[in-house]
């Protein structure tokens, strides 16, 4: 493996796989171990980072993509910093910039709560050691699907490393201790697949498809990825919240919603603190409230009164003016149905024709709430997410200035 270029290096990193596992997977391949595999990449610094998935030098992406193949973008992508600003406003998160970061990701982006009812949470001295949204406090065991363990050319997705999902969306089990799981598996035993129920499921697809595709496609209407990230964990601190502090209309919510669950209401939580440093039962009981959140909002049984809130609830139904018979025989409803279809697969199959419909559409739409409204419109009628402009990309620049701010922090 010394001298010469390497193009391409076999096996290639799996969609949503770490660069650790990859390099994991490709050491264990040649027999040795990651550092000798990458010195004999060609990385000739003697000092490797400890942990490969959170910002590893420029140099050794570099050196990875020129004797491997694989772009530079797509290694960046393999690590938790090539998740800014999307998954995370700063990595990593300066102790001076905890409260600051805390406050734009979470709490400025209210989603079931009016933001005034979300309190105001200090992070304080005791709460410096916060590392970010998602980011563990406290080091835990790593997590791995059983399912996809059994498989030797399937690796461990970076996702899994956070305190973002709790299982395998493909395969819909939860995820597992990886000792147990390899321990298992050198004994021959079968894996122990533990499914993970509904509404539970659906969060961590939710997620999936975000990581998967950019986008979310929630009850209300498609958001950004970047907006399903700081939906989530503001619902996670919505429901985490003192009853004591709230309106008689805010708890009859949160109480609905922890009623909804298996759970007492915010799991026993007695003394604030982030949902990144709660035990591990604790933070499950949260994200099945979460769960149960969104499953009560798309029903109509709670209203999420959020600014974010109205993605979880589909749009009422309202009275729509059938019009005037039209005056001129040949002008028959069918005609206009047809001319409907005929557009719609235009558009299907033609990225300037699916641009050119939705800004007829969305001609007159003054709010990016019903710009969205009409791009998921044509999404469900099977026009190809890439060829929808967004709002800004269709020049409705209006549009953008008055939609949710998604405050992205960038470090000075």
């Amino acid at each position: 493996m010394t001298g010469g270029r390497l193009w391409p290096l076999h096996p290639q990193p799996g969609p949503l796989e770490s660069l650790s596992s990859w390099l994991g997977r490709l050491a264990e391949l040649y027999e040795m171990p990651v550092v000798e595999l990458l010195r004999n990449l060609g990385h000739l610094n003697p000092a490797v980072p400890p942990d490969l998935d959170a910002d590893p030098p420029t140099e050794l992406l570099a050196t990875l993509a020129d004797r491997t193949g694989v772009h530079p973008d797509r290694l960046r992508a393999m690590t938790l910093a090539g998740h800014v600003p999307w998954l995370f406003d700063m990595l990593p998160v300066p102790p001076h910039h905890a409260q600051q970061v805390f406050d734009t990701y979470v709490r400025d982006n209210s989603v079931l709560l009016a933001r005034s009812a979300a309190g105001h949470h200090v992070l304080g001295y005791r709460r410096r050691d916060w590392a970010g949204p998602w980011l563990l406090t406290r080091p835990t065991v790593p997590r791995v699907c059983p399912v996809c363990a059994e498989d030797p050319d399937r690796g461990t997705a970076l996702v899994w490393r956070l305190a973002l999902m709790t299982s395998c969306a493909e395969h819909g089990c939860r995820l597992q201790d990886v000792v147990h799981v390899r321990t298992s598996l050198l004994l021959g035993e079968p894996a122990r697949v533990e499914p993970l129920d509904e509404p539970r499921a659906a969060l961590d697809r939710y997620t999936h498809q975000r990581l998967t595709t950019g986008r979310v496609a929630l009850p209300g209407r498609e958001v950004h990825a970047g907006m399903w990230f700081r939906m989530l964990r503001s619902l996670l601190h919505e429901v985490a919240l003192a009853p004591g502090s709230q309106t008689a209309d805010t708890k009859a919510v949160l109480r609905q919603i922890w009623q909804a669950t298996d759970h007492r209401e915010r799991a026993g939580l007695n003394v604030w603190r982030p949902y990144e440093e709660m035990d591990d039962d604790m933070r499950e009981a949260m994200l099945d409230a979460a769960a149960a959140a969104v499953q009560l909002a798309a029903d109509g049984a709670i209203t999420a009164r959020g600014r974010l809130g109205s993605a979880l609830q589909a749009p009422p139904r309202g009275y729509v003016y059938d019009g005037d018979k039209p005056p001129l025989p040949h002008r028959r409803p069918q005609d206009f149905a047809t001319a409907v279809q005929e557009a719609l697969a235009w558009a299907c199959a033609d990225p300037g024709a699916a641009r050119q419909l939705l800004g007829l559409l969305t001609n007159r739409c003054r709010t990016l709430e019903a710009f969205e409204r009409e791009r998921t419109y044509l999404r469900r009628h099977g026009v190809p997410a890439e060829f929808l402009p967004t709002a800004r990309e269709l020049g409705r620049l209006d549009l953008v200035c008055r939609g949710p701010r998604q405050a992205v922090m960038r470090s000075a």
